[in-house]
């Protein structure tokens, strides 16, 4: 939804004729930039297609990044799961021995 600018062209005349710029030429000014000014320069389909667009990229960018912060924490935690089963193993022999 595009909101109206606010202009007002006989104060824009009035402006050009001050400086001047012949009436006709400043009338003429005024309704080009009036014209101009009335064009919406995005519709809503527009910025529809570009938050797609933005969704879609985000959503790519968060898929890769918790691939790569699955992939280190599982470097990470490798040599402690390595570690658990070694203890884990040295407990079990101990409690053999001290049980049978």
């Amino acid at each position: 939804m595009t909101m109206p600018i606010q202009f007002d062209t006989a104060q824009y005349i009035k402006t050009l004729t001050d400086a001047g710029i012949p009436h006709e030429q400043a009338e003429a000014h005024a309704e080009a930039l009036k014209l101009a000014m009335s064009q919406p320069v995005a519709n809503d389909s527009d910025l529809a297609i570009q938050r797609a667009e933005l969704h879609a990229m985000f959503a790519e960018h968060e898929a890769k990044m918790i691939a790569l912060i699955d992939e280190r924490l599982s470097a990470k935690l490798r040599p402690i799961y390595y570690w658990l089963g070694v203890l884990t193993v040295m407990q079990a022999i101990t409690m053999t021995k001290v049980f049978l």
